[in-house]
């Protein structure tokens, strides 16, 4: 009787161990599946967020002249991954149509245009291979003179 107790009991723990154990296989399956396990690695060159420190109205030629702001994107993953680089800023005393932009990959321009234009904050729509780095280079410009205005922006990645 006490063998027949103690087999019981064993596989009951058993049984729970086991539940607990595709419970938790289930979870990290659909976990994976949700957020696709995407690994971006953005670094920065400086610093997070950039700060447009001059007033005074720039054509093309001397924005490309002056510091930009620079990352690296880097895919971690076994696929490629596509993605949004997206703007986010804080204005003041300006607006987005006075900023244009320049943006460059591996020292190559890629886009340009005014901030106005941006359709849901989205510079730039790409995708990355496979255990891969890319360069980014941003030039940021005024495209009219303004006084005792700043601008600050950072650049987020949104995988798909």
């Amino acid at each position: 009787m006490k063998k027949l107790l103690i087999g019981k009991i064993i596989g009951l723990i058993g049984l729970c161990l086991l539940a607990v154990g595709v419970s938790y296989f289930v979870s990290y399956a659909l976990e994976k599946g949700l957020y696709n396990d995407i690994n971006l690695l953005v670094t920065f060159e400086d610093t997070k967020e950039f700060t447009l420190e001059n007033y005074q109205k720039m054509d093309e030629k001397e924005a490309l002249t002056i510091y930009p702001y620079v990352f690296v994107v880097e895919n971690k993953e076994k696929g490629d991954v596509k993605f949004d680089m997206v703007i986010k800023d804080t204005l003041d005393n300006l607006s987005r149509s006075d900023i244009n932009y320049i943006l460059y990959l591996k020292d190559k321009e890629v886009k340009r245009g005014s901030l106005s234009d941006l359709k849901n904050d989205i510079l730039y729509s790409g995708t990355i291979k496979s255990k891969s780095k890319d360069t980014y280079k941003v030039y940021m410009y005024l495209n009219e003179t303004k006084e005792n205005a700043t601008y600050k922006y950072s650049v987020l990645l949104n995988a798909k």
